[in-house]
């Protein structure tokens, strides 16, 4: 069974140390940033000690977290930003806004990356500051400022070996035993930061279609992740095996890789005639699709299997969507796919959210427009109301949902007047 506090080793100040003034670059945006306070800390680790992207171990990272330069000044910055803005009243130094906190943090870990030859321990530290910092932009819609973060946790990842943590590891860092790796680094941690970086990548993908930071044909030994106290030890990494699953993150891992796949394989074959991949891949989907557990409504923060769910249904939409014009099967995939995710929302408990996955802006936004397609259609009116409703109400969570809520709104009531004025 996998536990932390057995396979982590707590950081002390003989392993690293990390310097408490700047030693390189342009000055601080902020000279006297807010501290890293319990308050903050309570906060960020109320919302991302469980989170799939954050994997180091929440105990041991707020112990070090409150000792003095046991952490890269990055990831303090990158947490502190995270925590002043998930606060439901801001906690932070009022003085300083979200953008200059943002700065700050941006600063440092440009600064932490900078260091030469950095111990494997400050590497993934690095890894949860890049996460970190990727997720934030994505957040906020800033997507070109996100993908520079997301490109620079895949680089890091790779080049740390994290790919290849399994039996026949060959990484930089190769594991000796199931527990620790050879540099003392708790063996869920880095398999849980490979899969955080693989399924960030597939977020950015699916949102902006800019080629993913992973290559396809990189030999992945890595067990999937766990992310929990309570799982069975990591199942192996097997290409194509992408059905069974023993934990909700493995299910999130193997969805965000499908619907990755499914887009880089539309940019390759963007028309007909469509060749046989198309149909191993469809096929996959709707098996993948049947074995995913339902939404669990007595759990009201289930949102990593309504992502999942997501992420599922819309690969099934991407891939068929190119061809909805002139095939009706076609558009009768996509409007099953979309009438799926809106039946998922209706069991979902969002207005108790207090954190939203921002991937499900731009994962609903493709919902409501397959509906909008079909809204002569049984039930599809109802969907696009049910939608449009979780999205209003994620809205106050994520700007990124705001901006996706605000135009498919807008494209809605624009195909409303127009069929309006058909029936004038």
């Amino acid at each position: 069974m996998s536990d932390y506090s057995t396979f982590s080793t707590l950081i002390t100040k003989s392993d690293i140390s990390y310097p408490s003034t700047p030693f390189l670059g342009t000055p601080s945006p902020i000279e006297e940033p807010p501290e890293l306070s319990e308050t903050l800390m309570d906060a960020f680790l109320h919302h991302f000690s469980r989170h799939h992207f954050f994997f180091l171990n929440p105990t041991e990272f707020q112990q070090s977290a409150l000792l003095p330069n046991l952490l890269p000044p990055g990831l303090l910055n990158a947490v502190v930003l995270w925590a002043n803005h998930i606060s439901a009243n801001s906690i932070a130094d009022s003085r300083y806004s979200d953008e200059q906190l943002l700065a700050r943090a941006v600063h440092h870990v440009a600064r932490d990356v900078a260091v030469v030859d950095p111990s494997p321990q400050q590497l993934l530290h690095m890894i949860q500051a890049e996460v970190l910092l990727a997720l934030y932009y994505l957040d906020g819609g800033r997507l070109l400022e996100g993908n520079y973060h997301r490109a620079g946790a895949a680089s890091l990842a790779f080049s740390m070996g994290l790919h290849q943590l399994g039996s026949s590891s060959q990484g930089s860092y190769a594991l000796n035993t199931p527990q620790t790796g050879s540099y003392g680094l708790s063996r869920p941690e880095m398999i849980d930061a490979f899969w955080s970086v693989v399924i960030l990548n597939n977020c950015f993908v699916a949102v902006s279609d800019v080629p993913s930071s992973i290559p396809c044909d990189a030999p992945i030994s890595t067990p999937w992740p766990t992310h929990s106290l309570n799982d069975r030890a990591p199942g192996p990494f097997i290409p194509g095996n992408d059905v069974a699953g023993h934990s909700a993150l493995t299910l999130l891992a193997k969805a965000s890789v499908q619907l990755e796949r499914t887009i880089a394989f539309t940019a390759r074959n963007p028309s007909l005639p469509v060749p046989p991949e198309f149909w191993v891949i469809s096929t996959r989907l709707e098996t993948f699709r049947g074995h995913l557990p339902p939404v669990d409504a007595d759990h009201s923060t289930d949102q990593l299997t309504l992502v999942t769910h997501a992420f599922v249904n819309v690969a099934i939409i991407r891939l068929y969507s190119p061809h909805t014009a002139f095939c009706a099967a076609a558009r009768a995939k996509c409007l099953d796919a979309a009438r799926c995710v809106s039946a998922r929302l209706a069991n979902a408990r969002v207005a108790e959210w207090e954190m939203a996955d921002p991937i499900l802006g731009p994962l609903l936004a493709t919902v409501v427009d397959i509906l909008i397609a079909n809204r002569h259609h049984n039930e599809a009116a109802a969907a696009i109301q049910t939608t449009l409703s979780v999205m209003r109400v994620l809205a106050r969570l994520s700007p990124i949902v705001q901006k996706h809520l605000a135009a498919i709104q807008l494209r809605n009531r624009n195909v409303q007047q127009r069929q309006g004025q058909s029936f004038d």
